[in-house]
């Protein structure tokens, strides 16, 4: 299944790109305060260069709140530690983020929609970044199929990125389109594993990233 998916990522990506290959590695915990607040903390570490080198890590703390059955709303800090391969140095960024993500469920299908507003602090002084913070709006729309008689359940996403403070001009700068599974471990353990193509657009030396990532969730 997941070497179909790996062609058809082929075929959405331009002729132009350059192509590279990694992996995504993470562990969420969630903690549940109450019926409808949440703490989240997550643990990242990304490879990428032929899954020769590693591009960053990243520890995220956050929490999420149930406004409404179909409305979740989410705001948290990330610290990233990031490789600069080609010069050859390592770098601390610092974001922030606030989210809403609405959900609507029809029959086995769920859709989804999540508008994420992030910012990231970068220092002025590297190399080939003008402006900071850089500020983001992600779309991201979901679908997921809760397969009948099976505990496994079956994703898609198309994840769009618009810049907001550009000096040069906003616009899309990259596209994520994902497919994946979850397999529930245990009643409070989940591995989400999925393929996905990071799509740069609208940069110089556009990259296509394809991916193999691998998600274990854990409810405390």
């Amino acid at each position: 299944m997941f070497l179909g998916l790996l062609v058809i990522f082929s075929g959405i990506s331009g002729t132009a790109q350059e192509k590279d290959y990694g992996t995504w590695l993470a562990v969420d915990v969630t903690k549940e305060l109450t019926k409808r607040l949440d703490l989240e903390f997550e643990e990242e570490v990304r490879v990428f260069r032929e899954f020769s080198e590693i591009s960053r890590f990243a520890t995220t703390g956050g929490i999420s709140y149930t406004v409404a059955k179909f409305l979740r709303a989410g705001a948290g800090y990330t610290w990233i530690y990031r490789h600069d391969v080609k010069d050859s140095f390592w770098e601390n960024r610092h974001r922030y983020y606030l989210q809403l993500t609405g959900r609507q469920k029809v029959g086995r299908l769920a859709f989804s929609l999540r508008e994420k507003f992030q910012s990231t602090y970068i220092d002025e002084d590297i190399k080939g970044f003008d402006y900071s913070p850089e500020n983001y709006l992600r779309s991201r729309f979901q679908l997921v199929w809760d397969v009948k008689n099976s505990s496994m359940e079956p994703y898609g996403s198309v994840e769009m990125h618009y810049q907001l403070n550009n000096p040069d001009g906003n616009e899309v700068d990259n596209w994520r389109y994902t497919a994946g599974i979850e397999f529930p471990l245990s009643k409070k353990l989940i591995l989400d594993t999925y393929l996905r193509l990071d799509h740069e657009v609208n940069v110089k030396n556009p990259v296509d990233l394809y991916l193999v990532g691998v998600n274990l969730k854990w409810e405390l």
